[in-house]
């Protein structure tokens, strides 16, 4: 549903409460490639799960500003990157486009597009996320002797998962953020059956070496229930598991 005019709902966040801070714009150590850095502040009273800025460069090229973080009000997102103008100049990165997912306490989803050109909003229908709650929580999934380790100029963590629930899990993934505001992810595709482990899992490039300075965002994997395999992200900001198709 387009607004009345064009204009912006004051029921709904605006483009002026998404703020990017920290921004830089270098070329990438080695190359000739031009990267624009930022983070996304949510200075709004809505909560937001996740914002896509379309960006159209000075050469013609179009690229994309994307987070999927949770940002309640106040929030900061990590940090996101993408390809910038060549100049090295910020005037030639032109914002054309908005579309942001806000959720509210009854876990509406209402997503609002800006047309930046023509200064006109756009409301989705509101629609309900589906929250479940669960046969298997975050909490049967057990890290066993993970293990931070120098590697090149960085991190690497290993660990085995233990699934310490009676039903099947596969296609577990983790998202977390160390203190820097980088992200990171530990996947593993494979199925781990009830009361089992799995695996030695592996993932490098992180930059610190104990828990207590990553903290997780997000958490989605599989399990079985009656031969049904059942689809779940559990949203550490909101606390709260969702149901995914």
């Amino acid at each position: 549903m387009e607004a009345e005019d064009g204009k912006a709902n004051r029921h709904y966040i605006q483009i002026e409460e998404i703020e990017l801070v920290d921004v830089s714009l270098e070329r990438e150590e080695g190359s000739e490639v031009a990267v624009y850095q930022a983070k996304i502040k949510n200075r709004s009273k809505h909560t937001v799960q996740g914002v896509t800025i379309e960006v159209e460069l000075k050469d013609g090229q179009h690229t994309t500003i994307v987070t999927q973080d949770t940002l309640k009000p106040g929030d900061t997102s990590g940090w996101i990157r993408c390809v910038g103008p060549q100049s090295l100049k910020l005037k030639d990165l032109k914002k054309t486009r908005f579309t942001i997912k806000m959720i509210d306490e009854e876990n509406q989803e209402t997503v609002v597009m800006y047309d930046v050109g023509r200064d006109f909003y756009t409301y989705s229908e509101s629609t309900e996320r589906e929250t479940i709650n669960p046969k298997v929580k975050v909490d049967d999934i057990e890290f066993v002797n993970p293990t931070f380790a120098p590697e090149g100029a960085g991190v690497k963590l290993q660990t085995y998962l233990k699934n310490n629930s009676s039903h099947a899990i596969q296609n577990i993934m983790y998202t977390f953020e160390d203190d820097l505001g980088e992200t990171h992810t530990l996947y593993h595709p494979l199925e781990i059956g009830g009361n089992q482990q799995s695996s030695l899992l592996t993932t490098s490039n992180l930059s610190k070496k104990k828990w207590k300075d990553y903290q997780f965002k997000r958490v989605s994997y599989t399990y079985q229930d009656k031969g049904q395999w059942v689809r779940v992200v559990y949203d550490v900001r909101l606390d709260q598991y969702f149901k995914e198709e």
